[in-house]
């Protein structure tokens, strides 16, 4: 379920490279990406040298805007070359150069990190965690199992950090997981923030339909399906199956266009005929295999 790692499978089964899923169930109770061993591989990737731990909350999960979360989804472990790479732009961008430019042509580089950087700005957690106040259509199983979750999250954390040696080099990346999750928990509880989050996803939504009735082709860029149709697939898909497909509802261009990226065999494959996705009669029609 993780929207992150959605994005990255969709892309590996656009560029036909094989590779293998070490699926982690990422909900408490289990919460196996809070384990000393998966966070110290995490820790091994360039961006964990090079950003901020995550120090606060906003509704999204773009390192970009967030900063690093060492106990997040999902790391890409390339055995041939020995790299672990996180962030899933990071791991788009280097799935991009594995298939040499069939994710971002080069010609087309600037306007897709703007049109990614605009995805990764809405805020999914929040929108996934948080109830709308003004009329919670989430799937009842969504709306059960995030009651208290962040608390859970919290709990587990600690449990974890107080299992480290007092020298463990992980203990920073912890603590700043709790300082998320606390962050987190505050800011799905204010009504203004979940509306506010709302109504700027609405803001997306509309200027891509704007940006869409300018364009002259069926995907974001004339030269086909690339990396902005793959996270606007996985985005729109999870904005669906959440109840929010009402926010494209007066749109011109962008329910022909989730059609059509929600039938793309990229999105198929990697998303909604992947296994595990819970039902939501939202997304009982597309029909999963």
């Amino acid at each position: 379920m993780s929207i992150c790692s959605q994005k990255i499978r969709a892309a590996l089964f656009q560029i036909g490279v094989p590779f293998a899923s070490s699926e982690l169930i990422i909900m408490p109770p289990f919460s196996e990406n809070y384990s000393a061993e998966y966070v110290e591989l995490r820790m091994a990737s360039a961006i964990a040298r090079s950003r901020p731990f995550v120090n606060g909350y906003s509704g999204g999960s773009s390192v970009e805007n967030e900063g690093f979360d060492a106990l997040a989804v999902p790391t890409l472990v390339d055995h041939e070359k020995g790299e672990v790479v996180a962030d899933s732009r990071l791991i788009a961008a280097y799935l991009d150069r594995l298939s040499e430019g069939r994710l971002v042509p080069l010609h087309w580089q600037n306007r897709v990190w703007r049109e990614v950087a605009i995805v990764d700005a809405i805020p999914h957690a929040g929108l996934f965690y948080g109830a709308n106040p003004d009329g919670d259509d989430r799937p009842e199983e969504i709306r059960a199992g995030m009651l208290g979750a962040h608390n859970k999250k919290i709990e587990l954390v600690r449990s974890r950090l107080a299992g480290l040696p007092t020298d463990s080099a992980l203990r920073d990346a912890y603590e700043h997981k709790i300082i998320k999750e606390e962050a987190g928990r505050g800011f799905i509880s204010a009504p203004a923030n979940m509306r506010g989050i709302i109504a700027a996803t609405q803001n997306s939504i509309v200027q891509l339909d704007q940006r869409l009735a300018e364009g002259k082709g069926e995907w974001i860029l004339p030269d086909g399906f690339t990396l902005p149709d793959i996270f606007w697939g996985v985005s729109l898909f999870r904005l669906l199956y959440l109840g929010y497909d009402w926010m494209w509802k007066d749109c011109s261009k962008v329910p022909e266009y989730a059609e059509r990226l929600f039938h793309s065999p990229a999105m198929r494959n990697g998303v909604i005929n992947w296994p595990g996705h819970p039902p939501g009669k939202r997304i009982e029609r597309l029909g999963r295999q």
